[in-house]
Parts: structure tokens; sequence; C-alpha cells
């Protein structure tokens, strides 16, 4: 059944060779189309990016924009987050490498719309290869706008489940092979602002040293720890990142807090905590 979506703030209207997005106003939310920019009620805005999902029976739902359940106005995390913020979900069709939808045209419209509309604060709140995106598009557009970004349970190092040949349609491989161990390391990375707030969510399943999809190194990798951006650990697997509680209290606490820089000696005591070799 296909979701109930909220007021639509712009559907981009893009040529064949552009990559399809869709931007959603969630809250607040409105009847009708806004022609302009979004309506703002808060000082606050928060953009919702989601990552990968396997489309196994029907992959032509890849090649559109689909809305996530933690997205919509009914989810915890939006009514949470909707206290002190204004919500946007954005979407992406996945038939592209997600370097290649942190570049595109769409996004880059979708946070100039955003801040547009007058706000002070642009957070960007991507889950799994969402935050991937939200990162490399933080880095390499700083004139943006976007004041902080998180990260939850994302690959930044890339997953090894991502080698795996299996379990997607061909329309889909472009995307997921660019979440592959080598796919990342090859990425270039732009260069850190300092001026950019930003905080790394870990997950962990009880007894092993990932999320069930993404390893912790990987979530909290070694040029965020050299940069000193802080990490906060969550027990929950990565399918519940968005819908766990601890998850949301620790999301819209690293939203609504100042984010500073980690000293090597806080980070130290944080790889001690993530690591079970301490580094």
């Amino acid at each position: 059944m296909t979701p109930s979506l909220p007021f639509v703030v712009a559907v981009f209207a893009c040529p064949a060779a552009e990559l399809p997005t869709e931007l959603w106003q969630i809250t607040p939310e409105r009847k009708g189309i806004f022609a302009g920019n979004p309506p703002r009620t808060k000082d606050r805005a928060v953009l919702l990016i989601p990552g990968l999902k396997i489309h196994p029976f029907k992959p032509t739902y890849a090649t559109r924009p689909v809305i996530r359940e933690y997205q919509q106005a009914s989810s915890e995390l939006v009514r949470s987050l909707a206290k002190d913020s204004d919500v946007f979900a954005f979407g992406y069709a996945q038939t592209v490498s997600l370097d290649a939808v942190a570049q595109s045209p769409g996004l880059r419209a979708t946070v100039a719309q955003i801040k547009n509309a007058g706000y002070s604060d642009i957070v960007l709140i991507g889950h799994s290869a969402g935050g991937v995106i939200a990162r490399i598009f933080a880095e390499s557009h700083p004139e943006s706008g976007v004041t902080k970004i998180i990260t939850v349970a994302s690959p930044h190092d890339g997953s090894e489940v991502a080698k795996l040949k299996i379990g997607y349609f061909k329309v889909q491989a472009a995307f997921v092979e660019s979440l592959s161990p080598d796919a990342r390391a090859q990425a270039a990375r732009g260069k850190f602002d300092d001026k950019l707030q930003m905080a790394c969510v870990v997950c962990k399943v009880k007894g092993i040293e990932a999320d069930g999809l993404v390893c912790l190194p990987s979530q909290w990798p070694a040029d965020c720890r050299k940069a000193g951006v802080p990490a906060v650990l969550v027990q929950t697997d990565h399918w519940h990142a968005m819908l766990a509680p601890a998850s949301i209290r620790t999301i819209c606490t690293l939203t609504s807090e100042k984010l500073t820089r980690w000293s090597q000696e806080e980070v130290e005591k944080g790889q001690k905590v993530l690591f079970r070799d301490g580094n």
C-alpha cells in the first residue's frame, strides 16, 4: 500500500539524464502545493535523508523517490524533532551511486529552497547511506547554509555486505556497489570545515562489533576521529536506528545541542568504549 504522504513542498521535474528527487515538508503539515519557499514556523530546519532501500519484488520503486516510515508525520522521530524544528524529508531514485546523489541538482535545490525560507540552522540527518550523502554534500557545498550533520549507522568506510552480488536488481547495482569498502576508499573526501557541526550515531547489536550491517569503525571512521567528530553509541540494529526510542532520544539531543569537536583524549576514551581493541 502506498503511504499517505504529507504536504509536498516540491517535485523536481527532471530531464531523463537528471536524477528524480523529491522534497516533502512534514511539519508543519500543509494542504496543497506551496509554490514558493516552504512556510517557516521554527528557526531550525531538519532534513531527513534516507539510505538504501532494497525493492526485491518491485524494482521499479527504486527508480523514483519513496518516503520512509520514519520520515512521516506519524513517526515518533518526526514528532520529537518537531517540538523545536520544522521537519523535511528528502527522497531520491537509487539508480546511481551515492556520490552522484550527493552532487545531484535535486539535493542542491532542496537545501537551497530550505535556506531561502530563512532558517538560521539547517540540520541534515542521514540514516545509513543517507549520512554519507549528507556529509559529502555539506563538505562539497560550504555555502549551502547547512550548519550541522548527524550520521546514523552510516557506512563512511563502506560495508562488506555491499560486496555481495545478490539480493537486488541491476537497476540498484550502482548505488549498492558505491557502498562497498573499495568504493568508499576510492571516493574523494572533502575537507572538514571546523564551523560545520557533526556527530556520528554509532549503532551496535549485542555480541558483535556491528549493527548487523555496518561495522563500528565504518560508522565512526578514522578521519572523523582525527577531526574530533564526536560519536554516541546506541544499542540497536541497523534497521531500527531511526525507530528505536534510544536512537530517537540521541538524535533529538544532538539536533538541539551545540556540538563541539572532541579533544584527542576524548577521542581515545570514545575508542575504548566503541572498539574492542581501542583503536
